[in-house]
């Protein structure tokens, strides 16, 4: 019997829904939203009725049978570190999602929206994956003081999906190869070093640290961060509109996405380029840095996500790297696919679904 899946993604401006049927996505669809529907700037619980209906009512008016539909499904959100795998959506991942337990983010909605249309549909609801997914190693945990803690918050479904994707191309085991995987995503980036089949290290690439990307801010000096809070008086609230939402080519740029970014190169503006290879620069950085991470011993450097097929950015960081292991390039964005393909395996019982403790 073919499985129904419907996946939902939600982004700051939209929400991306898909479903998966007959064994491929057969339907996909970017909800938009405004200031109009709703404070983008607000607290996002405010939101989640919104884009719960909003997703609804989009199904019925593209004629979508929503009664076919038998599970939904989203990318884990900034819970409580965990490990990775397919999570029922219980009454406590709910508590934690609406009071940001692990952070406060967007991507949160995600599971909050996928439980509310399950309910309405009757049907059962799963997050894959969390962001807050932890498998460091004990080296990597330590910070300066117990006041800081260094966290485990990366694209962890896109990483695990695509490693397995890529050792299976070559008949190997993840769990056998040792690689360096960069993923930038709509907002952040995360690079992280993949060993034996668990990530023992990776920046925190939500309100944390590491290269800018489209929107994230990534590494801030600390002195400045001080300022802001204490002698210009930011809000909690400005600061982290100005960390996750209103930094890197958002705010230099003016640039909301990879296809903006494309176009505005495309103008041969002086000022795009040395943006756009800043970022590369800190990317390749931050890749390099693995090396020490891994022994020296690297299977494969994988450069994941939509930014890729802008050949100048991807020229910049191959370029920097290619002496350090082969280069391998997915230039796309696979969070549906990662999605519909670990919720498939758990219900036809090829993994164990977990419950969230």
């Amino acid at each position: 019997m073919d499985v129904i899946i419907l996946l939902i993604y939600p982004e700051v401006n939209y929400t991306k829904i898909a479903i998966y049927g007959n064994g491929r996505i057969d339907y996909q669809k970017n909800i938009n939203h405004s200031e109009e529907d709703f404070p983008l700037t607000g607290h996002y619980v405010e939101q989640m009725a919104y884009r719960r209906d909003a997703v609804l009512y989009q199904l019925r008016r593209d004629d979508v049978n929503i009664r076919e539909i038998q599970y939904v499904a989203a990318e884990g959100g900034l819970v409580r570190p965990c490990c990775r795998g397919v999570y029922h959506i219980s009454k406590m991942m709910v508590e934690d999602l609406i009071d940001g337990m692990g952070g406060k983010d967007i991507l949160n909605l995600g599971g909050l929206i996928a439980f509310g249309v399950a309910n309405i549909l009757g049907v059962k609801s799963f997050v894959v994956d969390p962001v807050s997914v932890d498998e460091r190693s004990e080296l990597a945990r330590y910070s300066i003081h117990s006041a800081f803690k260094k966290k485990s918050l990366f694209h962890a479904l896109t990483h695990n999906y695509i490693a397995e994707k890529y050792a299976l191309s070559l008949n190997k085991k993840y769990s056998d190869m040792s690689l360096i995987f960069c993923h930038v995503g709509s907002r952040t980036v995360s690079v992280a070093a993949h060993s034996q089949g668990k990530v023992i290290d990776v920046n925190q690439s939500f309100k944390g640290c590491g290269p800018f990307g489209l929107s994230d801010a990534g590494t801030i000096p600390v002195s400045d961060m001080m300022d802001l809070f204490f002698l210009k008086r930011y809000t909690e609230e400005e600061i982290n509109n100005l960390l996750s939402q209103g930094s890197g080519f958002q705010y230099h740029l003016e640039a909301n996405s990879v296809d903006e970014l494309a176009l505005l190169l495309q103008n041969g503006n002086k000022k795009t380029k040395q943006i756009v290879d800043s970022c590369a620069y800190q990317i390749s950085k931050e890749i390099a840095s693995h090396y020490v991470t891994l022994n020296g011993h690297i299977d494969a450097i994988i450069l994941c996500g939509k930014i890729f097929s802008i050949n100048r950015f991807f020229k910049y960081i191959s370029k920097r790297i290619e002496s350090l292991a082969p280069v391998v390039v997915f230039p796309s964005e696979y969070e549906f696919e990662a999605l519909a393909y670990n919720v498939l395996k758990a219900v036809k019982g090829e993994m164990e679904i977990s419950n969230y403790v």
